[in-house]
């Protein structure tokens, strides 16, 4: 009976001691860790900086696994990445609380835009949404993830960065206690608590996992591109965006007079477009945001409802001048996709993050910042964990994870996919009811405020605390 006892006792002690203190002697050698991320591009850092820069959480052992080879910020590329993204003010919001946001100011590479116009592809009425403070901001991919990475080198010893593609995930036991892994290439074993998938549309973690996901295949590309502004006194804050009857086309502002295209469209209009001289496709660029109203639809909403062509129309949208194609094009598919869990009822201690668990058309520029409110979420559950002696992977803590990110981002892929349902259906009824629907918020000031707070991120699920 004594026996039992001291082995019950000795079992309890282990169980407390891995479930609320962090992993001793982590370093070489030793793969064992609190949280292993894995994913290191921007959701992931971004992920992995919140617990180290967060008193509560700045002593867990993180490991960060990432493919590919770190770039440090600097020196910086005279012409900028292609990969651009928008991040509304809540994503802003969260570069200071981290301390990277006066980097990004550093590098004179960050634009912001105050202003959005948005018409379709007979040109009226269009929406202009304007906003004294800025809507938010345009910033490379690569000089947001490599201000995340210099910051975690240099700040953060509790987290290791380990550059290796990963092979699949296992669990096993240890002291009679099962424990999740990450194996990678080499067949290395990398041991944590918490294993988080930040590792993108084509997860590894999510795969391993095998939850089912459901969405559809838009059957599109977005091209992208860099293209060189002309000279003007002063910087371009506006985005503009046109639905054509293919797909949207988005010209975003850079710094100092550049700005990125995204154009999304069917496949075969995708690879024509790829296969243009620069010249050519500077050309078709200037045609598709600029060309014509059509007249009828106008005439006929006018004939209907006694509309005034106010607001946007064709002849009213100022668009800076294109100089020229200063990039290489490229294209990606364009899908929606949702994981119908976030956390593994199978795996516990296993959850996805950004868009290994959603993925939404780029036409309102929303799919990184959905990541980095998962990011928000997560990290707050795991603080709330730490600081109530609860295990940070306890699958009750992270089904809450689930279950706040899970409803907001069904919303706002919802909300996508029925814009752009909208916008890419020309049949007459539809553009009329279209159009019709666009002048009448147009002309609806607490309406307009109301979406303009949504796309800088200001909800009452995701003001910063």
């Amino acid at each position: 009976m004594f026996r039992l006892s001291k082995n019950i006792i000795q079992y309890t002690f282990k169980r407390q001691q891995r479930y609320y203190s962090t992993v001793n002697n982590v370093g070489s050698g030793n793969n064992k860790y609190d949280v292993v991320i894995v994913g290191g591009g921007l959701v992931g850092s971004t992920m992995a900086c919140t617990l180290g820069s967060n008193e509560s959480t700045s002593h867990l052992k993180v490991a960060l696994i990432e493919a590919s080879p770190h770039q440090p910020l600097y020196p910086l590329s005279e012409i900028p990445d292609i990969r651009t993204i928008s991040f509304n003010n809540n994503s802003i919001q969260l570069f200071k609380q981290i301390g990277i946001w006066e980097d990004l100011e550093s590098t004179k590479r960050i634009q912001s835009f105050n202003t959005v116009k948005v018409w379709d592809s007979s040109g009226f009425p269009g929406i202009d949404f304007d906003d004294s403070d800025s809507m938010g901001y345009i910033i490379e991919n690569r000089i947001v993830t490599s201000s995340l990475l210099d910051k975690i080198k240099s700040n953060y010893k509790n987290i290791d960065i380990k550059q290796s593609m990963v092979k699949g995930i296992g669990r096993e036991d240890d002291n009679g206690l099962p424990e999740n892994y990450v194996q990678l290439s080499n067949d290395e074993k990398v041991f944590g608590k918490l294993i988080i998938g930040a590792d993108g549309g084509n997860s590894v973690i999510k795969k391993e996992l095998k939850i089912p996901s459901m969405g559809r295949n838009y059957n599109q590309k977005a091209v992208v591109c860099t293209i060189k502004l002309g000279d003007s006194v002063t910087p371009c804050t506006t985005l503009f965006q046109r639905f054509l009857p293919t797909g949207p086309i988005a010209l975003l502002p850079l710094a100092n007079n550049y700005a990125n295209i995204i154009w999304s469209t069917n496949n075969l209009h995708a690879n024509y477009l790829l296969s243009l001289k620069d010249e050519e496709f500077k050309d078709v660029l200037e045609q598709s945001f600029l060309k014509g109203l059509n007249t009828d639809q106008i005439g006929l909403l006018n004939h209907l409802f006694n509309l005034n062509p106010s607001g946007l129309s064709g002849q009213e949208i100022y668009m800076p001048p294109i100089e020229k194609v200063v990039s290489k094009r490229a294209s990606f598919p364009l899908r929606l996709d949702h994981t119908q869990q976030y956390s593994s009822n199978e795996n516990p201690g296993i959850v996805l993050i950004g868009d290994a668990s959603h993925i939404v058309h780029p036409l309102a520029g929303q799919g990184v910042n959905l990541g980095l409110q998962d990011v928000q979420s997560l990290s707050a559950i795991i603080k709330d964990s730490v600081q109530s002696g609860h295990s940070i992977s306890d699958p009750m803590m992270l089904k809450q994870y689930e279950q706040q990110r899970k409803a907001e981002n069904l919303k706002m892929m919802a909300s996508i996919d029925t814009l752009f349902n909208m916008f890419t259906n020309n049949s007459l009824p539809i553009v009329v009811l279209r159009n019709l629907g666009m002048s009448i918020l147009n002309h609806i000031p607490l309406l307009k405020s109301l979406i303009i707070g949504v796309s800088k991120g200001v909800t009452p699920s995701t003001t910063p605390k």
